[in-house]
């Protein structure tokens, strides 16, 4: 049963912190309840004003660390979709749950809503049956304003040299080179649809076309990086820094992260990095899909190349992307299903995004 609660905004995740009169045993836990008689634990939202309320549950006999129910309620209290989601659970203690999750994921936009936890225990008989229910605050609801935030920059950016992450972990990083282009929406899709996040490496002379793709890029929980202005190799310090001035001024976010272009790397160009507080990365994987060798070669490229901290080079522009846009959905699904995880490059390397809230 629920005896404390609290929901609360840290950038761009959502949290919902719970205390539990007694450990609860997530895998007995509904995490999709509704009509089913199962035992659950809820966090009920409504928006100010709105007839019909989101109900986020959690548990599941399968990785209920890793995923969260999500149920659409309308007026009438019929739940008329149901599905899963990303989102990350975590017991600091034994009474003590945390769920996070990106907003964004179960359908919640910047706004006031009202909220309330909700706990139904599917073995109890009592009569009426409200009385197996227990919600928290018992009586009314609570208001909580979710508020738009942006990505404004990123922790990391000191001189230094990056390959890959950490080989312990099966988490790899995918990026994506010299746009943004024409073909950038379409990559931003399949990584929303397959709920990953990536890092973009954006050449100066490309961002004032597409302003708005770049701002989406962000906003979708991807990254930008400084990739200099003119695809320059072994750039100076005044090929770096004005594209980094770019990025921000379309933006409002400012790259901790450069990638020299053609992996052309030494010790001046990391430092010219460095002295625009840049972090310079390269990559392990590399499927040569600038060349157009083929969807198929570029997948087999990628994963077979693939190993935990793994930073993947592909290319969402500088010439026709449709190969490498067509080979994306596999391959992710592939890497997947062989274990690993994804991850933006600052979050691959241990290092996190910065955001605020405006509006």
């Amino acid at each position: 049963m629920p005896v404390r609660a609290r929901l609360s905004q840290a950038g761009q995740r959502l949290l919902f912190s719970l205390r539990t009169s007694q450990p609860v045993a997530l895998g007995g836990l509904g995490r999709l309840p509704a009509g089913k008689g199962s035992s659950s634990l809820c966090l009920e939202l409504r928006a100010r004003g709105g007839a019909g309320e989101r109900r986020l549950c959690l548990g599941g006999a399968e990785n209920p660390n890793g995923r969260a129910g999500l149920e659409l309620v309308n007026a009438t209290g019929d739940v008329i979709d149901e599905k899963t989601i990303p989102a990350r659970l975590k017991r600091p203690q034994p009474d003590k749950l945390v769920l996070s999750l990106v907003p964004a994921h179960a359908g919640l936009a910047p706004q006031r809503y009202r909220w309330r936890v909700v706990s139904m225990d599917g073995g109890c008989n009592a009569k009426p049956p409200g009385a197996c229910e227990a919600s928290l605050p018992a009586r009314g609801t609570r208001l909580f304003r979710l508020r738009p935030v942006r990505a404004v920059g990123c922790t990391g950016g000191s001189a230094g040299l990056d390959t890959h992450g950490p080989r312990q972990r099966d988490v790899v990083a995918l990026t994506f080179d010299d746009g943004p282009s024409e073909y950038t929406p379409g990559f931003l899709q399949v990584l929303r649809e397959k709920h990953v996040p990536a890092t973009f490496f954006e050449i100066g002379q490309e961002m004032s076309r597409y302003p708005a793709t770049m701002r989406q890029i962000l906003r979708e929980g991807d990254e930008i990086g400084n990739h200099t202005v003119h695809h320059t190799e072994f750039p100076g310090y005044g090929e770096i820094a004005p594209a980094t001035t770019l990025v921000e001024s379309i933006t409002h976010f400012r790259p901790c992260l450069f990638r020299p272009p053609g992996g052309a790397v030494d010790s001046a160009v990391i430092g010219a990095a460095g002295e625009d507080d840049l972090r310079t990365i390269t990559w392990d994987v590399d499927p040569a899909d600038w060349s157009t060798p083929g969807s198929s070669a570029i997948y087999s490229r990628v994963v077979d190349g693939a190993q935990p901290g793994s930073i993947i080079l592909m290319h969402d522009g500088g010439g026709p992307r449709g190969e490498t846009l067509a080979a994306l959905p596999q391959v992710i699904d592939t890497l997947r299903a062989r274990g690993y995880g994804f991850a933006t490059v600052t979050g691959l390397l241990g290092q996190r995004m910065i955001y605020r809230p405006y509006g």
